[in-house]
């Protein structure tokens, strides 16, 4: 059974699944600009310290907490209308942001528009099972994903652009293509029935809230130090939230969200999928960028340039593999592919580190960027397969939320492990130089100094550090691609053997969500 797909104006049904993609790229490009632009917001709001981080990671922080409680908004009062509101809301953020005249109107709005965006992403991927069928939705979501990619390149570029001009320029960028979205929604996209769900569990969403915003802001102060508070207090309150939210789901006749999911092992191998491929996204793209920064000393265009593989291999491979999985292959074998790609790019990552040449990184750089796009097929596609129809839009939109938590500890973890390793190196280094201890404290400091400027220091601390900053950095780089290579393989791997094991893993364009509606398609979606 399909899913009729009715629309005030049929012959732009085409144009859906590019339409979607853009919507789910609003939602990429946003914190991106927002990253750029914050060091001279920063400074023109007076934001420092444990402001300035806050600042860098309230939106993502109420995007993650906030959008399964949206997706069951949409299917109570209908999709459509959710992600209409969720685009205002997302302009209102940043137009906010862009009259800031302090730095708590600047917290504000990008609250606001956190929520907002994880609306639209949200509500853009769920749309993508009422715009497609089941033969078809590989092959949707794989143009979802180049879409979203593309739109997210072009339009970071853009957003930093206008950062060089004047910092509150950046934020137009949102609004703007949120405001047009807004109008082109209604042509394009079809007005799906609500779901009855029962009551909201109002208790099991705020768990869920506290146990998600809690958990990622300790994660985020890994940097910090595991003894630092500000690392444990968030940490222990997440994961008591979270055991809190799974006590009340099990527990609750009216749970909103269908917690047996988690001894489904489809479900489980889309969590495994969701793992390579946002924290290989994460760890890659973070640690290619500092490295051709810090030890390849190329300026910021440069690495925009060196990015482009990364990416664009990326758009190939949702088109190809999309198409793949719409002809047969299994999600199984599309896990398989993506996750050994992967950690062949991260494994000759490390061997090719101390290289200068753009095409010598082009190759791991490429695979990476493809075989992390490969995974993230089979990662939606099973999200989808396992979502009950009641439970369709808390289940879809919970793969933002699972995405962001791996994405996050992907960062927080690399970044710590190549900073540590780094500063070791360099202590050591210098001890077998000669270097008073008296003088280390100020000899590490350089190491900061190193990572943002490009002229030679001439002091004798200076010199030294930077004789053997370089490669301390490479050690410390190596050793984390090596690491990230291995859990990537393992979590894959699991993955797969999860989908071996049970039979809820058809070919790849065989298999699909229950319907919206509540009408189930013809491979059952109830939890294995």
């Amino acid at each position: 059974m399909t899913t009729e797909v009715k629309t005030k104006n049929p012959r732009f049904i085409k144009l859906a699944i590019p339409l979607l993609g853009i919507l789910g790229g609003v939602q990429g490009v946003d914190p991106n600009i927002a990253a750029t632009a914050l060091p001279e917001a920063s400074k023109a709001l007076g934001m420092q310290g444990d402001l300035q981080a806050l600042a860098a990671s309230i939106s993502t922080l109420a995007l993650a907490a906030s959008v399964v409680s949206t997706g069951l908004l949409a299917d109570r009062i209908g999709r459509r209308k959710v992600l209409l509101a969720a685009l205002l809301l997302s302009a209102i953020g940043d137009i906010i942001v862009v009259l800031a005249p302090q730095s708590t109107f600047y917290l504000a709005g990008r609250a606001i528009a956190g929520i907002g965006l994880g609306a639209v992403y949200g509500a853009a991927f769920a749309y993508i099972r009422a715009v497609s069928t089941p033969k078809t939705l590989p092959s949707a979501i794989g143009v979802f994903t180049a879409v979203l990619m593309t739109f997210t390149v072009i339009f970071t570029f853009l957003g930093g652009a206008l950062s060089d001009v004047d910092w509150r320029l950046t934020f137009l960028v949102t609004p703007v293509v949120a405001v047009a979205c807004f109008f082109a929604v209604p042509l394009v996209l079809p007005s799906e029935p609500v779901v009855s769900t029962g009551k909201a569990d109002a208790v099991g969403q705020i768990a869920l809230v506290i146990a998600v915003a809690g958990t990622l802001y300790g994660i985020g102060n890994l940097s910090r130090g595991v003894t630092d508070p500000f690392f444990y207090l968030p940490l222990v309150v997440g994961i008591a939230a979270a055991a809190g939210f799974v006590w009340r789901e099990k527990t609750c006749a009216d749970a909103f969200f269908p917690i047996e999911l988690f001894r489904s092992p489809v479900f489980l191998a889309a969590i495994l999928a969701g793992l390579v491929y946002n924290m290989g996204n994460a760890v890659a793209f973070l640690q290619m960028s500092n490295l051709w920064h810090y030890a390849t000393r190329l300026n910021s265009l440069e690495v925009s340039l060196w990015q482009l593989p990364f990416l664009l291999l990326g758009v190939a491979a949702g088109l190809v593999f999309g198409k793949r999985m719409s002809k047969g292959m299994s999600n199984r074998t599309a896990l398989l592919i993506g996750t050994v790609i992967t950690s062949a790019g991260f494994v000759l990552l490390a061997v090719v580190s101390a290289a200068d040449s753009f095409w010598i990184f082009l190759v791991p750089s490429g695979l990476i960027g493809f075989g992390i796009v490969v995974a993230s097929l089979p990662f939606g596609n099973l999200i989808m397969q396992s979502a009950p129809a009641r439970y369709f839009g808390p289940v879809t939109s919970a793969r933002t939320t699972i995405g962001q938590v791996w994405y996050t500890i992907g960062l927080a973890i690399s970044t710590v492990m190549v900073d540590k390793m780094t500063t070791g190196g360099v202590i050591k280094r210098l001890e077998e130089a000669g270097v008073p201890s008296t003088q280390l404290g100020t000899a590490v400091d350089k190491v900061t100094a190193y990572a943002s400027q490009t002229h030679d220091e001439t002091s004798k601390i200076g010199a030294e550090v930077l004789a053997g900053v370089r490669d301390s950095y490479l050690v410390g780089f190596n050793i984390t691609m090596l690491v990230f290579a291995a859990i990537l393989l393992l979590a894959g791997l699991l993955g797969v053997a999860l989908l071996t094991k049970t039979s809820g893993d058809p070919k790849g364009g065989a298999s699909s969500a229950a319907n919206p509606s509540g009408a189930t398609t013809e491979s059952s979606t109830a939890p294995h």
